[in-house]
């Protein structure tokens, strides 16, 4: 009797333990503010240069020393919010090494995808891609840069879900925040697409 009440509690001491090793992946529901704010990084990071310089760190006079005095002692404060259960929204992710090689690719075609918008060949759907238009002027292989724009697109979405672990029903809202971010960058002259489907040049 005692070594079956001795076995029973091991495997359930076993199972506690494996449980506690085995990863659980929660997903986080950001809110619009947050999708958009990202959405709006990625695509400034395309346009911006290849290697931006980082901002300088501000000096630190009698007034830094004493901004620095007074977050100290507001210190206590901040772990006594994190012992009530305060929950802090995490910022999303948008610089990891996957992300800024899709970023950096988009980078590097910006130019020639810019030229062919120039000329009315491609415009800026309302679901996050370029898309062909035809004109007289422009030649089929427009449209290799254009799946090449397309697939990073869609890995960049992909990914940034993945790792910020949204959940799947909301790659609709990041797609639309991507879009806008887009629509609100695009250059006078360029055909985009309104979230009513609708084109018109910008």
């Amino acid at each position: 009797m005692l070594r079956t009440r001795g076995c029973a509690v091991a495997l359930v001491m076993l199972a506690v333990a494996v449980a506690a090793c085995v990863p659980v992946t929660v997903n986080v529901n950001f809110p619009q503010e947050k999708i958009e704010g990202a959405a709006g990084q990625i695509e400034d990071m395309v346009r911006s240069p290849e290697n931006p310089k980082p901002a300088p760190a501000p000096k630190k006079g009698p007034q830094g020393r004493l901004g620095d005095a007074l977050l100290a002692a507001l210190g206590p404060r901040e772990a006594l919010a994190q012992s009530r259960n305060v929950r802090v929204m995490p910022e999303i992710q948008t610089r990891t090494p996957e992300l800024m090689k899709a970023i950096d690719s988009r980078r590097a075609r910006r130019e020639e995808l810019d030229r062919w918008k120039a000329r009315g060949c491609v415009g800026e759907s309302n679901h996050w891609a370029v898309e062909l238009r035809p004109g007289p002027d422009c030649p089929s292989s427009v449209a290799t840069i254009v799946g090449a724009e397309n697939a990073d697109r869609e890995y960049i979405l992909q990914t940034l879900m993945q790792q910020n672990h949204m959940p799947a029903a909301d790659a609709p809202r990041l797609r639309e925040a991507l879009a806008k971010a887009v629509r609100e960058r695009a250059k006078p002259g360029d055909w985009v697409q309104q979230p009513d489907g609708s084109w018109a040049k910008k």
